[in-house]
């Protein structure tokens, strides 16, 4: 009885949570080793550690993410766009970024009849893009970067993303933002949920979910919330006074 006793006092072991994401720059980025950094990273590094939670970070292709991470319990996912038909796929945590998405073409480039258009897999523009310039004009590619590289070799003449998103991964390419201009405001229904999100996947258990919400809603959380969404639009604004 004495040994039944011990063994109930034992702390009970901590639940897993895995953080997984892409290589989105400015938003995380990945090194050579595996190893996330960048803004949403960091901020989430510090969320976790209002937790209880077994934290593991995991950098993968975002269709791996989307195809498989997310159908798993206990999933992190940073950085998401939020849109109807995701709705009830993700348990939505908090929006991290406020973000108009533009019709990019390169600068001073003479379109040709057909007009093609890049976005990375499992975009959740697919739809949009798909019903506007028509399936077979619209191709896929492993990222967001590279859909975007593909802009600008020429491979295709359009390309949607924000603002301050296609400004980090053209400066990853180490090529000026000046090589493209905006063509217009590209239309998304779901405009009052637009951005990046953190999400949960929709199988997690109720323990992890409640530490995350309990984590967010720490005053130093819910600061360090405010100074991403302040940092992300005072660079942005900028970004946008300088192209006008």
């Amino acid at each position: 009885m004495i040994i039944f006793l011990g063994l109930c006092c034992l702390p009970l072991k901590a639940q897993q949570l895995i953080v997984v994401f892409e290589h989105n720059p400015p938003f995380q980025m990945v090194k050579s080793n595996g190893t996330g950094y960048g803004p949403v990273i960091a901020f989430t590094q510090q969320l976790v550690k209002y937790t209880d939670l077994d934290i593991k970070f995991e950098a993968l292709p975002w269709a791996r993410i989307m195809q498989k991470e997310a159908l798993k319990p206990n999933r992190l996912i940073l950085s998401i766009s939020r849109t109807p038909k995701r709705e009830t796929q993700f348990i939505w945590l908090k929006q991290i970024y406020r973000g108009e998405q533009y019709i990019w073409k390169k600068a001073n480039a003479v379109d040709p009849k057909n007009i093609l258009v890049s976005m990375e897999r499992n975009s959740h523009k697919a739809d949009l893009l798909k019903r506007y310039y028509k399936p077979k004009n619209v191709y896929e590619f492993l990222d967001s970067q590279q859909a975007l590289e593909a802009l600008i070799k020429g491979h295709v003449q359009r390309y949607v993303g924000s603002i301050f998103g296609v400004y980090g991964k053209l400066t990853e390419l180490d090529i000026n933002i000046d090589k493209l201009e905006r063509v217009g405001v590209f239309k998304e229904y779901y405009i009052s949920k637009i951005g990046l999100y953190l999400a949960l996947s929709n199988t997690s258990s109720d323990l992890v979910h409640r530490q995350l919400i309990q984590a967010l809603t720490h005053p130093d959380m819910i600061k360090a919330l405010e100074v991403l969404m302040r940092g992300f639009e005072t660079k942005e604004q900028n970004l946008i006074h300088n192209l006008n």
